[in-house]
């Protein structure tokens, strides 16, 4: 089957609707990290250590429960949200890599965080989308490809590659239990 921005949608769906908590989590705290490991490291780079700070005590705290689910509390949970909106972006340019990177960062932390308080799949399904969306980005404004039909480069090798890490993670997922913090970096 040739794989489309639809099919991976309606598979990832499908797919989350089955999976527990525990294993959603997971899945969109290791997006978050990711895209942490790639560009978190830019807002030190403009000066601003207390943002770099925000994502990784988030970053951090959201490990914390995956390993540990009895460590929710709502509100910290909430603080952690409320952190992330005091994050100047005013200034970035979303045909920046590095500051598409960093909004990304920041939404699939978010969005991790708000599936805690939730527990709607449909936060964990945006989660997949955040790292292609900086994809699409590089796409665009570092290769110069015309991505208005978003089906027209899947097989780009940068797409390519995503898609095989998630759809690698969510099989793993469907047949394994007690993946941790440890195994931030399965499939990547």
């Amino acid at each position: 089957m040739q794989l489309t921005f639809s099919s991976f949608d309606k598979t990832i769906t499908a797919d989350f609707k089955q999976l527990p908590f525990e294993k959603l989590l997971f899945f969109g705290t290791w997006c978050s990290e990711y895209l942490y490991t790639k560009y978190a490291q830019y807002l030190k780079e403009m000066g601003d250590d207390e943002g770099y700070e925000i994502l990784t005590n988030a970053i951090s705290y959201l490990w914390a429960t995956v390993d540990k689910p009895s460590l929710i509390e709502e509100s910290v949970v909430d603080e952690h949200i409320d952190n992330l909106h005091t994050i100047d972006i005013d200034n970035f340019d979303l045909v920046e890599v590095n500051d598409t990177g960093i909004m990304k960062v920041m939404e699939c932390i978010e969005s991790a965080l708000v599936y805690i308080e939730e527990k709607n799949y449909e936060f964990i399904v945006a989660s997949a989308y955040f790292p292609l969306d900086v994809i699409d980005v590089i796409m665009t404004n570092e290769l110069g490809l015309d991505t208005n039909d978003p089906n027209k480069h899947i097989e780009h090798p940068l797409l390519k590659e995503e898609f095989d890490a998630q759809f690698k993670l969510i099989e793993y997922l469907k047949t394994h239990d007690g993946l941790t913090s440890a195994d931030k970096h399965i499939f990547r």
